[in-house]
């Protein structure tokens, strides 16, 4: 769980189905626009959907491009507090699930695969690159625990900031679309076949997407810092999540502890929101244990560019960030008819929000929760 030590995020960088850069994100939060779109390859017998949140980045190596580019985009934001700041006092901390699995693919069809793209399906030497590439000389770490990775990464950057083994980490969340990652959800039939529909009566299933997305973390104040995390395993299921949501309340739970907060004083909440069936009905209980019949406004983001895995943590952190700034509470895109009156259908403008919660869930039954300050 977070400590008292201040953890500022001084820059952010995202590309996903909705743009290029963060800037692509804010325009999408104010229309409430969707970025899922069909895309020829994944359409035949082995995919359940063709819908997914595709980015427009290209080529042999596309988690190595996504990655970059949210980096780069971040440091650039970040640029005043990490000057006088020496690479071997900055880590980086790389939150992905699959890894570039796509050149595997490359390999076993006979396509071709870059040297880089078949280094990268090894997640640590990603990192280790992604390091070398932006003066990261401190610490290394890499997160693979499934759709919390994200989440987890920031935690473990704030950790190595609290403990003084860096003043400053770079933390990227990264996963591509591939077709062992969408034909690995058709076989679990956890796709909707329309797209994904989160926190909708009639979801019926999650929509694969990819991204990149970053955030530079600082120690000391800032706009936005790191208040507090918490996190848990309800050990369930291997793929489903306990049904009365007590795994992800007791996440929240530390998270407000953590961040020596009440319920009452979280002002809005971005769920995980897959869409499925289990997954909404599971948040649903545990912000009902959380916050009562006072639950802030909730909204989801995957409606928007999709699951995009390791990337979703860190994407939806950003997507909090940027609501706060903009005083824009983000719709949730796609919804027709809400499970909870809570649910934000379309961006409410002129929001004033002290301290958003970000919410994550993943296989295995891992759960995690994230206080963000905004001042």
């Amino acid at each position: 769980m977070g400590g008292a030590l201040e953890i500022a995020i001084a820059g952010c960088g995202a590309v996903s189905a909705v743009g290029a850069d963060v800037a692509g994100l804010r325009e999408a939060i104010r229309n409430n626009t969707s970025g899922l779109r069909p895309v020829p390859r994944f359409t035949g017998a082995a995919f359940q959907s063709n819908i997914v949140g595709a980015t427009t980045v290209e080529g042999e190596d596309p988690i190595y491009e996504l990655a970059d580019r949210a980096l780069r985009e971040a440091r650039h934001e970040a640029a005043g507090r990490l000057e006088n700041i020496p690479p071997a006092r900055i880590g980086l901390v790389l939150a992905t699930t699959k890894a570039n699995i796509e050149a595997l693919e490359r390999l076993t069809e006979d396509r071709p695969c870059a040297v880089s793209a078949r280094r990268h399906w090894q997640a640590q030497w990603l990192a280790e690159d992604l390091a070398a590439a932006h003066g990261a000389a401190g610490p290394v770490q890499c997160v693979s625990v499934a759709c919390i990775s994200g989440m987890l990464a920031i935690s473990q950057g704030a950790k190595l900031l609290q403990r003084d083994l860096a003043d400053a980490v770079l933390v990227v969340g990264a996963d591509c679309l591939s077709r062992f990652i969408v034909a690995g959800f058709s076989s679990l039939k956890a796709l909707d076949p329309l797209g994904c529909r989160p926190f909708d009566r009639d979801r019926a299933g999650l929509s694969a997407g990819e991204a990149g997305a970053a955030v530079v973390l600082v120690r000391g104040e800032g706009a936005t810092t790191i208040a507090g995390w918490g996190g848990s395993n309800d050990a369930n299921h291997l793929t489903g999540p306990s049904r009365d949501g007590s795994g992800l309340a007791l996440a929240i739970q530390r998270a407000l502890d953590a961040a020596r907060l009440k319920p009452r004083d979280i002002g809005y909440v971005n769920a995980h929101g897959t869409g499925t069936p289990y997954n909404d009905a599971m948040e649903s209980l545990a912000l009902r244990t959380i916050f009562g019949n006072a639950c802030p406004p909730v909204s989801a983001s995957k409606g928007m560019f999709g699951h995009t895995l390791g990337a979703a943590g860190v994407l939806e952190t950003i997507v909090c960030v940027v609501a706060a700034t903009e005083r824009c509470l983000p719709g949730t895109p796609r919804l027709t008819t809400p499970v909870m009156a809570e649910v934000l259908h379309v961006p409410q403008t002129g929001a004033r929000v002290r301290h958003s919660l970000k919410l994550g869930t993943g296989f295995g039954g891992v759960n995690a929760a994230l206080v963000v300050r905004h001042e």
